[in-house]
């Protein structure tokens, strides 16, 4: 008889070690609920395993007041993330994203009571989860032995800085350290996931609010008649100049534009100054550079002085309007007068609004910013814009982008044709054709050719317009750096600062640049676009490059 009772003592021990697993992992799993949705399975593996490890970690140090304080707000931080991520599921279908994050950071407290009555149906979900996951370090501080608690706690910081150090060799890659900080990238893995999008959001703000204080005094700043009332600038995505029929390409994917190459000044060999989206743009439309990209640079930008020559300004997009990829874009295009951005639609959801924007009395300068060719093209266009179909999935796809960025082109001239208007369109940056992977073409790389940031650009004038003066038109057939567009713009704009602006190939005294620097898409390095290799599919070989000054903002 007192050899059975050693045993049956140890069925209580048992009994919580089943009721601790059954709490750990019913928090976890419903931690993981609005992941499910929206996250591949990769993300949701890590995440579930650190809500795990921190669970048992905290049962370690429980025991202590200090350790019952922690698993408190610990888990009360563990609800509150998941409550933001379900009730952003349920209600809109969406992730939490830095949209949201910044809709939070600047509403009052009037709207937060206005809205609650839509999140107070989960709040009883919430409060369940926060019980479990509590009750859950409760119980296993009392059942786990400390080699366990102490082999978790071991577990979870060599996770954490495993995945900290592989983000932050990534951040070395990608450079976005400075809008995209390591902290951000590290909770992305863990089940305060929500917290990366407060950082960014609250950088965002902060920058906004840094620029906004910024006023630029352009004592000199006079403008001359052009006789052009309208002026529209098409910023185009991702674009390849070697896929459009109007620089050679065999398929005819450019229709449009060849039938108007009559009235307009053509660049044959256009180069964007980096081979990413958030800082080719900002350099293109600012005085920001390969060399300085400060916050004063970025506020002396075309919208910003358009709007100070009088000109009525206008914003469309169908572009994120905040990001890691958008953000000194969108700040930009938020000193329009007016601005929309429109995330989902395809590029001629822009006409309406186009339409809109054209009733406005004065002069205009409105600005286009397209999704375009952006990756993965086949996504870019409605169906009715499937045209090539030579059996290669992709570079059909992505010649069908490219027509499609045509037609929107040709609805916007239809548009101005009959007035005194002018068209600019330009990419962005181009893409490398990399047969090696599925979808084809890709951002510049670490070693880039010139692919990536081989452009197209053209200035198109209505007949109007050229009936009333005269007009710089043909081709620009050197290299050409659209470094050179704020300089170009203000003169196409009629705007003058004072400055000689001799880069600008609409002035008197042009001359085209001896050097032509460009970046990777961090503007961490700058190499000479001379000395990049031709295509993606050249040999590789060394590409001599020098550090960029460093990035203030």
């Amino acid at each position: 008889m007192s050899s059975v009772l050693p045993s049956l003592s140890v069925y209580p021990r048992q009994r919580k070690i089943y009721l601790f697993l059954a709490l750990l992992f019913a928090s976890t799993l419903i931690q993981l609920w609005p992941l499910y949705h929206l996250q591949p399975l990769r993300v949701i593996l890590r995440v579930g395993a650190c809500n795990m490890l921190i669970i048992l970690s905290l049962t370690a140090c429980y025991r202590l007041l200090v350790g019952k304080i922690l698993a408190l707000g610990v888990s009360l931080l563990l609800t509150v993330n998941f409550m933001i991520a379900l009730c952003t599921w349920e209600i809109y279908q969406s992730d939490f994203n830095i949209v949201f994050a910044m809709s939070i950071l600047e509403t009052h407290w009037a709207e937060v009571k206005s809205m609650t009555g839509m999140y107070i149906s989960w709040m009883p979900v919430c409060v369940i989860y926060f019980l479990l996951t509590y009750f859950s370090i409760h119980n296993g501080a009392k059942c786990l032995s400390s080699k366990i608690q102490h082999a978790a706690m071991v577990i979870l910081l060599i996770f954490l800085a495993w995945f900290t150090y592989s983000q932050w060799k990534k951040q070395q890659k990608d450079g976005l350290g400075g809008y995209y900080p390591l902290s951000a990238r590290a909770l992305k893995v863990t089940p305060f996931y929500v917290a990366s999008n407060f950082i960014v959001a609250y950088r965002d703000i902060a920058f906004a609010k840094e620029l906004k204080q910024i006023d630029i005094d352009l004592p000199g700043l006079t403008t001359k008649d052009t006789d052009i009332d309208t002026y529209v600038i098409i910023i185009g995505e991702s674009a390849r100049r070697s896929n459009m029929s109007l620089y050679g390409f065999e398929q005819n994917t450019t229709p449009v534009q060849n039938t108007i190459a009559p009235q307009a000044l053509i660049f044959d060999n256009a180069i964007s100054p980096a081979a990413a989206t958030v800082t080719s743009i900002p350099m293109i439309l600012s005085k920001a550079s390969t060399e300085s990209f400060t916050a004063a640079d970025l506020s002396n930008n075309i919208v910003t002085l358009a709007n100070k020559a009088g000109f009525q300004t206008t914003w469309l997009s169908t572009q994120n309007v905040v990001g890691k990829h958008n953000n000194y874009i969108t700040l930009i295009g938020s000193a329009s007068n007016k601005s929309q951005w429109m995330t989902g639609e395809y590029d001629d959801a822009l006409l309406p609004h186009l339409d809109e924007a054209l009733k406005e009395k004065g002069k205009k300068l409105i600005m286009l910013h397209i999704n375009g060719s952006h990756e993965i093209a086949c996504t870019r266009y409605p169906e009715w814009a499937d045209k090539f179909k030579t059996g290669n999935k992709y570079e059909d796809c992505y010649n069908n982008s490219i027509l499609f960025t045509d037609y929107v082109i040709g609805e916007v001239i239809k548009r101005l044709e009959g007035s005194k208007s002018s068209l600019l369109y330009f990419s962005d940056h181009g893409l490398e054709k990399n047969p090696d992977i599925p979808s084809l073409y890709m951002h510049g790389a670490d070693t880039p050719s010139k692919e990536a940031y081989d452009v197209p650009q053209f200035i198109w004038y209505s007949s109007e317009a050229l009936n009333s003066q005269s007009r710089k038109l043909g081709h620009i057939r050197e290299n050409y750096s659209l470094l050179n567009n704020y300089a170009m713009m203000l003169d196409w704009l009629g705007i003058s600062t004072g400055e000689t602006r001799c880069n600008s190939p609409l002035s008197e005294c042009y001359r085209p640049a001896t050097s032509i620097p460009v970046t990777d898409g961090s503007r961490a390095k700058v190499f000479e676009y001379k000395d990049l290799r031709d295509t993606f599919a050249s040999p590789k070989k060394k590409i001599p490059y020098r550090e960029a000054s460093p990035n203030p903002l």
